[in-house]
């Protein structure tokens, strides 16, 4: 079950087009939507051309392991729906943000940093998710 967990491990919730919200919220409902399997969703808040490969890879994972046994992935699902995320600081770099948050449920913990920059239309977007350093 933890690889279930660690194959799609992501956290909370936003209000789905990222221009009302900031960088912290954004990234939040998109760490929610990977959390979820909500892969429009996840799309409608992050840059695809950047994040294409990251939402395909967890989907790739999200898909296997529910073939594998569904029974897990639905295990799995409820562990990180229910998770929480914390943003420990926000800093400008080049016209973007750096949010660094932390995602804890059950006992795990993991540390990340989500690039957010505004697309044409003045909406956050994700555009780049990676352990924070």
């Amino acid at each position: 079950m933890m690889v279930a967990v660690a194959a799609v491990a992501v956290a909370c919730g936003g209000n789905g087009d990222g221009k009302e919200d900031g960088p912290e919220a954004v990234v939040a409902a998109f760490s929610r939507a990977m959390a979820e399997g909500d892969w429009d969703e996840a799309v409608q808040l992050c840059d695809t051309v950047s994040m294409k490969g990251y939402i395909s890879a967890y989907q790739d994972a999200w898909n296997y392991l529910q073939k594998q046994d569904s029974s897990v992935m639905m295990i799995a699902s409820q562990m990180l729906s229910a998770a929480s995320i914390e943003v420990q600081k926000v800093e400008k770099e080049e016209g973007a943000r750096a949010v660094f948050y932390t995602i804890e449920t059950e006992g795990l913990h993991k540390e990340r940093k989500a690039m957010v920059s505004k697309d044409e239309e003045g909406a956050w977007k994700v555009t780049a998710i990676t352990d924070a350093d």
